[in-house]
């Protein structure tokens, strides 16, 4: 079946500009999102750290190019990842993303994060952010949204991340969250290890 995200005739994201070029979309998309990011903190402040929030940081991002922006993805999602050898994680399917994703958010708002130190955290925190980003709650833009509730969360909870240390290592986190939404064979301590970083710099 097509990718009702995609134009018929090309495999790019339909799109307001309709740019039809994948790799035009991308530089859009990063020229519009740099800007945005800039007050993304402020746009959620005194906001409940919920489903709502992920997907309002969704939309926040990619609202100008994307009419789906801030919804549930409504198709099954499969990506070869290299880290992986060309698998994929086995994200959520659609009929349990609100539920899954709902379930990590409470085990986060759960936990008494002052109590724990630097690397109790970071082992806590990247286990339950890499199962908060297999559910892969969106087509596009998972990892920017889960990771900027991620520092939110943790600004709000007392232990800030740095965000630069994150974004100028966003292919590598990216591919930490991979290892570690990997079932049996998941690996943690990269994405720990990077978070840890974060908190100490943060």
């Amino acid at each position: 079946m097509r990718d009702p995200y995609l134009f018929e005739d090309v495999n790019v994201l339909r799109n307001k500009l309709n740019i039809r070029n994948a790799e035009e979309l991308t530089e859009a998309e990063a020229n519009i999102t740099y800007l945005l990011f800039l007050d993304i903190d402020k746009a959620f402040e005194d906001k409940p750290f919920d489903l709502q929030r992920l997907c309002g940081i969704h939309r926040y991002i990619l609202g100008n190019l994307f009419d789906w922006a801030g919804q549930l993805r409504s198709i099954p999602m499969v990506k070869g990842e290299p880290v992986l050898g060309g698998d994929t994680v086995r994200y959520s399917p659609p009929d349990r993303i609100a539920e899954d994703a709902s379930k990590v958010i409470a085990q986060l708002n759960q936990i008494d994060w002052a109590v724990l130190n630097a690397e109790e955290i970071a082992g806590l925190f990247a286990r339950l952010i890499a199962a908060l980003w297999q559910v892969h709650p969106f087509r596009e833009g998972n990892t920017r949204s889960v990771i900027t509730f991620a520092t939110q969360f943790a600004a709000a909870h007392g232990f800030a991340m740095d965000k630069n240390l994150l974004r100028e290592n966003a292919e590598y986190v990216r591919g930490t969250l991979v290892k570690a939404s990997d079932g049996q064979y998941a690996e943690y301590q990269y994405l720990q290890q990077i978070f840890k970083d974060a908190i100490l710099q943060g």
